[in-house]
């Protein structure tokens, strides 16, 4: 209840969720935030992580992301970062990723981040993204009722220790205290199960050998594996790929991994047989013997009577009928039709062994038209059918409950561990893709890299800036950034920010190289919409004098100037660098006043500048986008200008020099 939003009801609901308090908050420091989800929204999950995690260390996101802008990079980089999970677990934890000052943060996330950008390059083009999609948490259904099988116990003492451990609510639960009842449940379900003493013989039941859970209702057990088949095998074969690339070392797993494999085995051909065989039997004989009806009528059309005397002398003398008679001339062409209708259904079912002798009982053997089934026969055969599917099935559910009946905690784990993998993987491959490198940390004032990358854009060029470099860099950690429009100002200005953002959340920046000192906030002031209004003016001169304080900062700002009216932003600006030269900070500042800004200055501000080398022929800039050190750069007017006095002839060329000259 120390945590941020985390008052007497979620208190409970969370200890509810996760067991005990101890649980709950192991699952908050380890950072489970799709198990969180499942009681807070996903805002709050997250904020409750990070706010774990800063406590830990002592630290706050919203400490260094000082402004609303320095969140939208932050955002921006947390949305691009996730677009390489492909797991809602590793997506949910990216997004505890922040930035700090926090040195021990940093290079425990760095020393994640190194690890995973190695794991991304061995695991590259080895195809375990299919697997890792395929990862969800795992969850837990009531299994379906069980309606074929039933419990049976042969004492109330017996029934109320079943019925305790809730079993009636997985299969129909019974007290049979006589033979004759216990016979009686028998002939209503496929299998019974009879639990304490025996009270007779019966067929389809058997006497329970196990008390357990595996053994009287294997599908409980078996339930929360096949309800996560697929993630469990995508998880085992993703642990095979980590372990062929000699990432892991699963070979304690192999047990696990052997059982996982075994459920989404294809299941037992004679199985399958029996039970496509009870479904199609009905139907299949009705047909067969439809047939012979047809084939009887034919022949029986086809066929005559004939009597004898001594047949008459028979029938007058003794009273026999013709109908016996009957019947004992047409007994071939019966039993030959009936032979062929069952020989055809034998086929037809594909029957094994004595299967066949049930047809004898089924198709009837005295001569008579229609042609008619034995429907208790047909009944019964069909229930033989369906026990010895049950049989045959039932033995295979519990030996592979009983191995899986202890391994749930280890298949949690390995999912578990999949996901988390997935996570470190989606750093490496967003590192690996991006081209990035870790930087180096330094205790002095500085943010210098080369070869730069701004990964908001989509073909972005390489650009190479230092501020408080060392030998051989400029010195001054504060500068003015003058150049063209459509230069690349702001362009840099987020460059440097998704660098410095990077680096203090210990992950590699977008630059071949990089150094950079660990700044507690970062304030980066995105470009005024026009001149502010007095009112608008003084509360936004109250959020700039935030960056008064002593803490080290790397401040961004482009083009202040547009707050209120030249003169005044000038001499402002000038205050706010010359302030943050004295606290050791950093700075950039986007202006078009540069020159303005310098002559109030009172401390050492560098003024650099994008260079565009001209126009092309479609009027559009070429420019050089790495800043030239210690330069005012030439705007856009003045380069069009110098354009059209270089293309153009008399009286207008010399209007177009004199305007220019006006710029010199």
């Amino acid at each position: 209840m120390d945590l941020p939003g985390i008052g007497p009801r979620l208190r409970e609901r969370l200890k509810e969720h996760y067991g005990d308090e101890k649980k709950a908050l192991q699952a908050v420091w380890e950072g489970d935030v799709p198990g969180l989800c499942r009681v807070l929204s996903e805002r709050q999950a997250l904020q409750l992580v990070q706010h774990a995690r800063a406590r830990q260390f002592d630290v706050s996101r919203e400490e260094f992301l000082a402004t609303d802008e320095a969140m939208r990079i932050y955002s921006l980089i947390i949305s691009r970062l996730a677009e390489f999970a492909h797991t809602d677990y590793a997506r949910l934890k990216i997004g505890t990723l922040f930035p700090s000052s926090s040195r021990e943060l940093i290079e425990e996330n760095r020393i994640v981040a190194s690890r995973s950008l190695q794991a991304a390059r061995r695991m590259a083009g080895q195809g375990i993204e299919e697997q890792l999609r395929s990862l969800r948490p795992l969850r837990e259904r009531a299994p379906s009722r069980i309606r074929e099988r039933a419990l049976v116990a042969s004492s109330p003492e017996d029934f109320q220790r079943l019925k305790s451990r809730g079993l009636d609510r997985l299969i129909d639960l019974h007290l049979a205290e006589s033979p004759q009842e216990l016979l009686a449940l028998a002939q209503s379900y496929s299998l019974v199960s009879l639990v304490g003493e025996d009270i007779g013989d019966a067929e389809g039941v058997e006497r329970a050998e196990s008390l357990e859970e595996w053994y009287l209702v294997p599908e409980a057990v078996l339930g929360f594996y096949k309800e996560n088949m697929e993630t469990l095998l995508a998880a085992a074969k993703a642990a095979a790929k980590l372990q062929a690339a000699g990432l892991e070392d699963f070979l304690h797993w192999d047990d696990l991994f052997s059982l996982i494999g075994s459920l989404g085995e294809e299941g037992d051909p004679e199985g399958e047989r029996l039970s496509t065989l009870a479904a199609r039997l009905k139907g299949c004989l009705e047909k067969a013997a439809a047939a012979a009806n047809e084939e009887l009528k034919r022949r029986i059309e086809q066929s005559s009577l004939t009597l004898e005397g001594t047949d008459l002398l028979q029938v007058m003398s003794r009273g026999e009928g013709i109908r016996e008679l009957f019947e004992l001339q047409m007994k071939g062409i019966f039993s030959g039709v009936a032979e062929e209708a069952k020989e055809r259904a034998r086929e037809e079912l594909d029957l094994k062994g004595s299967e066949g002798v049930w047809l004898d009982e089924i198709f009837p053997s005295s001569v008579c038209y229609p042609l008619e089934l034995d429907q208790g026969a047909l009944r019964s055969f069909e229930q033989e059918l369906r026990g010895r599917v049950e049989e045959r099935g039932l033995r295979a559910k519990r030996e592979l409950a009983r191995s899986l009946a202890g391994e749930r905690g280890r298949a949690e784990e390995l999912v578990r561990h999949m996901m988390e993998f997935d996570y470190a993987y989606a750093l490496g491959s967003f590192a690996l893709e991006e081209g990035l490198s870790f930087p180096e940390i330094v205790e002095e004032t500085c943010l210098c890299f080369q070869g730069g990358r701004n990964l908001f854009l989509r073909q972005p060029e390489e650009v190479s800036y230092c501020l408080g470099g060392g030998a051989g860099e400029p010195g001054e950690r504060v500068a003015l950034l003058s150049g063209v429009n459509s230069g690349g100002k702001t362009s840099l200005l987020d460059l440097i920010s998704q660098i410095a953002i990077l680096a203090q959340m210990g992950l590699p920046v977008p630059a071949e190289s990089c150094r950079i000192c660990l700044f507690e906030q970062l304030y980066y002031f995105s470009k005024s919409r026009g001149t502010l209004s007095a009112g608008a003016f003084e509360t936004a001169m109250r959020k700039f004098a935030v960056v008064e304080n002593e803490k080290r900062k790397l401040v961004l700002a482009d083009e202040l100037e547009s707050i209120t009216e030249p003169g005044a932003s000038a001499r402002i600006i000038a205050c706010m660098l010359d302030e943050l030269n004295r606290r050791r900070s950093a700075a950039v500042f986007v202006s078009h006043l540069a020159e303005d800004v310098l002559r109030f200055t009172e401390s050492s501000v560098r003024v650099d500048g994008i260079e565009a080398e001209g126009l092309d022929e479609n009027n559009c800039l070429v420019v050089c986008r790495s800043p030239r050190y210690n330069y005012l750069a030439k705007s856009t007017p003045e380069l069009i200008l110098d354009r059209l006095a270089r293309t153009t002839k008399g009286r207008e060329k010399e209007f177009y020099a004199r305007l220019l000259g006006r710029f010199r």
